[in-house]
């Protein structure tokens, strides 16, 4: 009995010490998340994924409930990306701005804006070492994919402000698939003057048009990654419109992933990654079908098999 007893604690120490782990890493989550919607700063950064890399500048500023947000792309082929409030403007140089609905800029990590209930329902999340990085005191954050077929996630954050310094995508073989890397940091207590020039400036209202993809019923979709659901109404994609046979557009609340049917182009099967993001393009029962999202290629492989 003595023996069951000292197991019987063991087991509750182990436990208790598991739960206040996790509650020490979503308690650091709160932080990044925090930090990149409260402060006023300008920073740049890089983006690591297959052998390319991408900078940007991001500048965000907020003034009592008014928050902007501007992303430049620091290559010459890029397109200037500002959010203010629940608007985000995608500003083309010889065309009209594309202006949309959205809480935050798809460009940027979604990890940092997704509530944080949908990620707890998908991860745990457990302290780790701290390190100096670019200078600055880093404490690393590990989010640990509850379900196998999904890419974890390691962040590090300034340990002063909360600040996200690096985050880091990771294969179920704990390999680095994409890397998200701060290069330079500001943050300030006023909001940058080019901020507060766009604040003030009139923009165009979002588009009211109807979305004018085909009819999902076209065919049928089997089989969904654990944790995925559809979205009813998903944003038109007037490059494919016409070639279409049927579309969904899958979420976890974190990721997305989009499934396009179209006519056989009698091409092979083929499957290559850019980054974290899958691209699996599949010919079966004379269609086409092209997965794109951060899944694995089994996965991808799977949910063009469920296709009907």
């Amino acid at each position: 009995m003595r023996i069951f007893g000292l197991c019987s604690a063991i087991v509750v120490i182990v436990l208790s010490g598991v739960a206040q782990a996790e509650q020490t890493g979503w308690a650091l989550f709160d932080k990044v998340q925090l930090a990149v919607r409260q402060y006023n700063f300008d920073t740049s950064f890089v983006v690591l994924k297959g052998g390319k890399a991408d900078t940007y500048r991001w500048l965000h500023g907020r003034d009592a409930d008014k928050e902007i947000e501007h992303l430049i792309p620091l290559d010459t082929n890029g397109v200037d990306i500002l959010r203010r409030g629940n608007e985000v403007y995608y500003l083309l140089a010889d065309r009209p701005a594309f202006v949309t609905s959205a809480s935050s800029i798809a460009e940027l990590p979604p990890l940092l804006f997704e509530a944080p209930e949908n990620i707890r329902k998908l991860y745990h999340a457990v302290a780790g070492s701290s390190s100096v990085m670019s200078g600055r005191s880093a404490q690393l954050l590990r989010l640990t994919a509850k379900a196998a077929g999904r890419y974890s996630y390691w962040l590090w954050l300034d340990d002063e402000t909360g600040f996200p310094l690096r985050i880091d995508t990771l294969s179920e073989q704990q390999n680095a698939l994409e890397r998200w890397l701060v290069t330079h940091m500001q943050i300030s207590a006023e909001m940058p003057d080019s901020l507060s020039a766009l604040l003030a400036a009139e923009l165009p209202a979002p588009s009211n048009a109807v979305a004018t993809l085909p009819a999902q019923s076209a065919h049928q979709l089997s089989w969904l990654p654990e944790g995925y659901n559809r979205i009813a109404h998903p944003a038109d994609i007037p490059q494919l419109g016409g070639t279409l046979l049927s579309y969904w557009l899958l979420s976890d609340g974190l990721h997305q992933v989009s499934v396009f049917v179209q006519q056989a182009q009698r091409m092979p099967t083929q499957a290559y990654r850019d980054g974290a993001t899958t691209i699996y393009v599949q010919t079966q029962d004379q269609l086409e079908i092209t997965i794109i999202g951060p899944v694995s290629i089994d996965t991808a492989r799977q949910l063009a098999g469920a296709v009907r």
